[in-house]
């Protein structure tokens, strides 16, 4: 039994109330709505320099001529949003295709209701169109339709450019299962030589193997260097507005990703299986291992952390609530969460270590360390994927009651998001008039 049919009423029903309270264009829609009527008319050569990704929402909207209003605009994501469900179900089942349909369903439905990600499917963003091409070409590739995944990922690229790192982490899996490469699970760090011949493994094989992966990954290769391409041309990544966009080096953000993870995927993470083996390491090189990575955690904080001037300003994201109640109450609070960090970096990577391979791991880790560092800006939407990946991964909890827990948690936490986006908006008082809303 599918469910849905249940997300789509939790669409529809959230659409109407936001539709209905908040018809105008708001925050970042005020460059996004007018740039996709501009190519509704026809008009491909004007560009608003605000905009800093690139115009695959606007011409998909112009291909479904979905551009008189704001309302018509927004119904893409909502396209987007249903046809999301189908690729996680898929996702899910070949992942994990032990266990039962009825859990897959359940955990289905509380993917594509987790809260960042579904908020953006009521506001013209790209974030929805970004997250399902993405994971429609990771879909395509392990079903082994490299060809349509290679394009999937180049339509993803569309949306934002960040995504050519998920489409080089789908591209190296292909490689895995066009080679029938076995990448075993490494339970531990210290399994060093294995690590090694493993890695050693994969590249001798691909290199045997040359011409059947030029010509099955052609796709992938032509995005890879058609996005090279671009970077030439555009003298860089970013699009439009670059002086608020510059990239450097912000580690932290990794710590807040970690924190992040284990608030949302709590009830599948906390088991009596992952915290009795969290206690049972009395080892002497664990504790230096630990005493070791607590070191690099103290000094990446101290020398990479990084506020943003739009954390500090906009008080209408959570993230500056975030910022200013924890981070700035004191500055020894930044240091004093790290034993925190390992403690959710460890319930986090457990088991990822144990659901899936090592090389998969390691291309996750990669990806994350690509996608997150280089952003100088914290914001949770760019947490939406490495989340959505990590989960998929992670499968469906062997006690359904965890993933109900899941559900019921997330609706609460959208429940009070729309109050608070819906029913309490507040003015700024340089903008009297105005009507400023909370949101992600």
């Amino acid at each position: 039994m599918t469910l849905l049919p249940v997300h789509c009423a939790l669409l529809a029903w959230t659409t109407a109330l936001v539709n209905h309270h908040v018809p105008d264009p708001y925050m970042d829609e005020i460059f996004h709505i007018p740039q996709a009527q501009r190519y509704c008319v026809n008009d491909f050569a004007t560009w608003d320099p605000k905009l800093t990704t690139p115009p695959g929402l606007y011409l998909i909207s112009r291909l479904f001529s979905l551009c008189h209003t704001p309302i018509h605009l927004r119904t893409i994501n909502l396209v987007f949003a249903i046809c999301l469900y189908p690729i996680i179900r898929r996702l899910v089942a070949l992942h994990h295709p032990h266990t039962q349909r009825w859990s897959q369903h359940l955990f289905t439905l509380a993917l594509v209701w987790f809260p960042v990600g579904f908020f953006y499917n009521f506001v013209y963003y790209t974030d929805p169109g970004s997250t399902l091409f993405v994971l429609l070409c990771y879909l395509l590739a392990k079903e082994k339709h490299y060809t349509l995944s290679g394009l999937s990922g180049l339509v993803s690229l569309t949306f934002r450019q960040t995504n050519i790192i998920w489409v080089c982490v789908t591209m190296a899996i292909s490689i895995m299962d066009i080679l029938s490469f076995q990448d075993h699970t490494i339970v531990t760090l210290f399994e060093q030589q294995r690590i090694v011949q493993s890695i050693q493994q994969l590249i001798f094989q691909a290199f045997h193997q040359l011409p059947l992966l030029i010509k099955k990954l052609f796709m992938f290769l032509l995005t890879i260097v058609g996005f090279a391409g671009f970077l030439v041309w555009n003298n860089g990544i970013v699009l439009g507005d670059r002086s608020n966009h510059i990239a450097g080096l912000h580690f932290p953000q990794l710590f807040y990703f970690s924190s992040f993870l284990s608030f949302f995927a709590a009830p599948w993470l906390l088991t009596s299986d992952h915290v009795g083996a969290f206690f049972r390491y009395p080892y002497l090189k664990h504790w230096i291992m630990i005493i070791v990575i607590t070191a690099i955690m103290v000094y990446l904080i101290h020398n990479y952390t990084y506020e943003h001037p739009f954390l500090l300003s906009d008080n209408r994201h959570y993230t500056f609530y975030v910022w200013k109640k924890i981070y700035r109450r004191h500055w020894s609070l930044r240091y004093l969460l790290v034993p925190f960090y390992i403690i959710s970096g460890w319930f986090n990577l457990r088991p990822l270590v144990h659901r899936t391979g090592f090389l998969v791991c390691l291309g996750y880790m990669v990806a994350l360390l690509l996608t997150l560092v280089p952003s100088p800006l914290l914001e949770f939407r760019y947490f939406i994927i490495p989340f959505l990946f990590y989960c998929i991964q992670l499968g469906p909890p062997s006690k359904v009651w965890r993933t109900w827990l899941v559900i019921i948690f997330y609706l609460m936490i959208h429940m009070v998001t729309m109050y608070l986006y819906l029913y309490k908006p507040f003015e700024w008082s340089h903008e009297p008039g105005s009507l400023q809303r909370f949101m992600w």
